[in-house]
């Protein structure tokens, strides 16, 4: 009784993860292109019809250039600048 069934459920295991016909895979790879074309056509029409409109709400950034950071000067490093060496 154990290997009957043992025996269907691996019969019915190499049904499902075995090889597709070639059938199958041309269906498979079609409905992937599909899926996939219309999903890129969806963000292509998404992304240009968001060009040119104004951001409503929000302010634009505002660019400036960058300035200099101020280091505050150590002590050891200001008195070994100013040390005169004798030759």
């Amino acid at each position: 009784m154990k290997t009957k069934i043992k025996n269907q459920i691996e019969n019915r295991l190499k049904q499902l993860c075995g090889r597709p016909s070639p059938a199958k895979r041309l269906a498979s790879v079609v409905f992937l292109c599909v899926v996939l074309a219309s999903v890129n056509i969806y963000f292509l029409v998404c992304a240009f019809s968001g060009i040119g409109k104004n951001n409503t709400g929000r302010e634009l950034m505002k660019l400036e250039h960058i300035e200099p950071f101020e280091l505050p000067k150590r002590e050891s490093i200001h008195h070994l600048e100013s040390m005169d060496y004798d030759e």
